[in-house]
Order: structure tokens, then sequence, then C-alpha cells
């Protein structure tokens, strides 16, 4: 009896005595069966560490009562504790916790949270035998059946630090390539899943490594979870997108003469870009954010336009001709809806339609300014052909009765 008073004085004491430490992150582990108890104690204190602190630590004092059932750490073999203060980990522990057991039978374990856990950690019991894990939440009593032992390690105390999840944004709208990185310092065997926000499992996987590292990721809000012997521990994280690059850009005119300059003016309507790169299809370059332009030749052009930010690209572009004079085509206007249908049937054969006034005249002229066809006669409607004409653009003059003149490119293909 003294002895075990003796026992219960010394926790007491170091109990008052930490708790002018701090108050937080203590456990008492106490042990009943075949009509005894006893108790051990762990925490987490800072400037503890792994070894005997005289400061903190208490020997275990066992009873000479063998029908007493024995809970204790250990430092090492013959070195047993009944307080054990750990340093504040920063990486995932597991203590081991042993037991005498006098006689096999029903065991109750309750687990008594002393001094409140600080929100950095989540803990659980591991029964080693069966490998069965145990949530810690507050005061927790589990009942166990165990056989007669002696100085056997029975449990772990597992002590789990805060899953630690690292994401980048996507760098490109859309392109889908977000990483995550997700880190469990000091585990090398936990599993992990990662959902949507439909719950829909969309990662997962066992660990063998203290960190998961995911790529191609797209832009979503994700829900992360870890499972460590019975913790669980989970955290939001969203995986941005940049705003979408929009690459434009208009032309005062798309036909433009030579003889007048062969000057285009561009206007830049990009959005979300800082950089531009243009190609005028004549071997030109320009990286002004509104450029005019002179081209020096007859021909058709594609002018391309890149538009960039830090690492994103995307690309437009429109088609210009350039001709030698006005004087073969005095504008290029669209067809006006109702004025007259142009039909094309293929192989170079075209027919117009003037749908409400009699046309008078055709002519069809090649880019260089060569005519290549034309019929006057007082009707609603032309065909010609361009069978025997290589492809390009041709342009059309159609004159009305009343003395309209309309003119519209041809893309002979």
């Amino acid at each position: 009896m003294k002895n075990l008073l003796s026992h219960f004085l010394t926790i007491s004491f170091l109990l008052i005595g930490i708790n002018s430490l701090g108050n937080n992150n203590a456990f008492r582990f106490k042990i009943s069966g075949n009509n005894y108890t006893d108790e051990t104690i762990i925490r987490m204190l800072n400037n503890a560490t792994e070894n005997f602190d005289g400061n903190y630590d208490a020997w275990k004092l066992f009873s000479p009562n063998t029908n007493v059932p024995s809970i204790y750490t250990q430092i090492a073999p013959g070195q047993e504790l009944s307080i054990n203060a750990l340093p504040e980990y920063n990486t995932d522990k597991s203590v081991i916790i042993y037991t005498n057991i006098p006689a096999s039978g029903t065991y109750t374990l309750l687990i008594e949270e002393v001094f409140p856990l600080t929100a950095n950690y989540k803990v659980s019991l591991t029964d080693i035998s069966s490998n069965t894990h145990y949530t810690i939440l507050g005061d927790t009593s589990i009942v166990f059946t165990l056989n007669q032992q002696q100085e056997v390690a029975t449990f772990t105390f597992n002590i789990s630090t805060a899953l630690s999840v690292i994401s980048t944004d996507e760098l490109c709208f859309g392109s889908s390539d977000g990483t995550i990185n997700l880190i469990k310092h000091g585990n090398s065997n936990w599993d992990y899943e990662i959902l949507d926000f439909s719950n829909t499992v969309l990662y997962s996987g066992a660990a063998t490594t203290d960190s998961i590292h995911i790529n191609n990721v797209a832009a979503q809000t994700y829900l992360v979870r870890s499972f460590n012997k019975g913790i669980v521990d989970e955290t939001i994280i969203t995986i941005n997108t940049p705003a979408q690059i929009i690459s434009d850009f208009d032309l005062d005119k798309d036909t433009i003469y030579l003889s007048e300059g062969g000057i285009v003016n561009i206007t830049n309507q990009s959005q979300n870009a800082v950089t531009y790169s243009w190609d005028f299809g004549d071997g030109g370059y320009s990286t002004a954010i509104h450029p005019n332009y002179i081209y020096a030749a007859v021909g058709n052009y594609t002018i391309v336009l890149n538009s960039l930010n830090d690492n994103c690209t995307e690309q437009s572009s429109k088609n210009i001709t350039v001709l030698a004079s006005p004087n073969v085509v005095t504008s290029v206007e669209s067809i006006k809806k109702n004025q007259f249908i142009l039909q094309n049937f293929g192989s170079g054969n075209y027919q117009l339609i003037s749908p409400n006034q009699i046309l008078t005249m055709i002519a069809i002229y090649d880019i260089t300014g060569k005519l290549v066809a034309n019929e006057s006669n007082k009707k609603l409607t032309y065909n010609f052909s361009l069978e025997n004409h290589p492809s390009g653009i041709y342009i059309i003059h159609a004159l009305f009765k009343d003395g309209t003149m309309l003119t519209e490119k041809l893309w002979n293909n």
C-alpha cells in the first residue's frame, strides 16, 4: 500500500508541477481489471525530450501485488515511466504503451484528456495485437480482452500532425495543369483521397513516403483527406485558373491598294494579354499593340496575332487582299442581305441571283485586275464558271438596272 500511495503522490505532484508549465496536450491512460486500477501519463511539452527529463518525467513504481495490472511507457528496457513528457512534435509519432496483465480477462482502458489537445494535433490508440485503431476525442473508454502477459507492447498512442497541403494554380485558362502536394511529416504509411464537391473521389491511394505529388489537376475546389491509424484529417483547397486570353483584332479594310500606299491599320481587341506578336504573312513582323503595316506586293495574305501573357498564348488571324490599283476594284463590300445571292455549285461553277432588281452586267476579275469573265444582259440570274481558272480570290462587279454597283470577293477553290 505504501508503494501504491507513493506512486499516486508522485503522479499528483508532477501533474501539479507540469500544470504550471502549460495546460495542453496531456492524457491519462487508466487500465482497470481484476479488481485493480493503474495509470500512466503521456503529454507533449515544450523543452521536453524523448529521454528522461527530471523536471517533467516520473519513473514507474510497480505494485508488489501481483494481482494489480500495470500500464506504462518505456525509454528503454529497464527504464519504465509513469509520466512521460515528450517534445511538441512537428512530425507524426507513435508512442508504445506496455502492460503487465496478471490474469486473462476483460479490461477497461479509460483515456482521459487531462489537458486539452491543441488544434495542430489529432490522436488515436492502436491495439497492437489486432491492429485496430480507435480515434480519441476527449475522454474515451475502450474495453479489451487481454491475455495474461508481462512487459508486453500492447498499445500505441498515435500523435498525428496536421496534413500539409500545397497547391499550384493552372498556368493558363482551362489548362488543367495545377498541382497538389500532400505531406504527412515523418509518416510513410498513410492513405489519402481527393474529392470534388459532388463527393466523387478523383484521386486516392496508399502513401509509402511522407509526401504525395499529383499533377494535371483542373481548376476547382477540392476536399482533401488523409487517413492514419484511425485519424482522419481533411482540408479544403481551391485550384484557380487565370483570366482567359482573348486574341482578336480589327482591320480598317480587308482590301488595300499598292497605288494608295498598301497600308493597313490594325486595332488590337485582345483581352488579358501582356505582349503581342504579329505575322503579316509576307515575312514582316511586329510586337506593337496596334500596328500599322505596309505591304509591297500584290497577293492574298493572312495576318496572324499571337496574344501572350507570362505563361499562355492565344492566336487569331484574318485575311487581307492586296491589289495593285483601285481602278480594277473600286470597293470590296460584304453582300447585303437580299441584294444578291451567290451560290457555289462546286468545281468552279457559280450562280448569281438578284432577288429584287434586274442585273444588267456582271464582271469578274482576278486579284491582279485581269478580267476573266463578263456578261451583259438584263436578267435576275447569271451563271458563270471559273473551272479553268486557278484557286484564289476573284472580284465580282454586279451592276443593277438602277445604276447601283455592288462588289464582292469570291474565294474559288
